[in-house]
């Protein structure tokens, strides 16, 4: 599946990506051209549409369980530029899929990564990290090549993201989430 999302170009080193002051203000913010109504928009497939973001197994990288919970409402690149409310639904949003990642992948640790260094767009990482010797760097920093270069395999993906959608739909019948 090609990947649809429009990248930054890289920036050299000690520069931020071209256009990023306009896309952190939101002006033709990249994150806009994926479909968030789409079940796979080429980097992810949907496991759960939150209150105020989507959520999805992401295709890229080699780190199994790899999933990213996505903003969906109006341009946000930092959580503190969120009202209360809203802050508190991305929140559980993230929550969520976190959770129901637990239910499916074994892992040691989880790293939570919220950096828009690149993509200022409100987006949260949540990456299992494992044993020695299935986890890239196990107990360092994860090089964002991890999850970036490479991709899952597309039958285990599917497989998974069918497990996670329906524990993410079990979860929020038992707690009253109306979707």
């Amino acid at each position: 599946m090609p990947d649809h999302t429009p990248r930054p170009a890289p920036a050299p080193a000690g520069a931020w990506p071209e256009h990023f002051t306009s896309h952190r203000r939101g002006s033709d913010c990249p994150m806009y051209a994926n479909d968030f109504a789409a079940d796979d928009f080429g980097w992810g497939l949907l496991v759960r549409r939150g209150e105020v973001s989507n959520a999805y197994l992401w295709r890229s990288g080699r780190v199994h369980g790899y999933a990213v919970v996505i903003s969906t409402g109006p341009h946000v690149a930092e959580p503190a530029e969120r009202d209360e409310g809203e802050a508190a639904a991305f929140r559980r949003d993230v929550l969520a899929l976190g959770r129901a990642v637990e239910t499916l992948y074994e892992q040691l640790k989880v790293n939570y990564l919220l950096l828009g260094n690149q993509m200022p767009h409100t987006h949260w990482h949540r990456v299992p990290r494992r044993e020695a010797g299935t986890d890239p760097v196990a107990g360092g920093p994860l090089p964002f090549e991890a999850l970036d270069l490479g991709r899952q395999d597309e039958e285990q993906l599917q497989s998974d993201a069918r497990v996670l959608r329906q524990v993410l739909a079990d979860a929020d019948d038992r707690s009253g989430v109306r979707r």
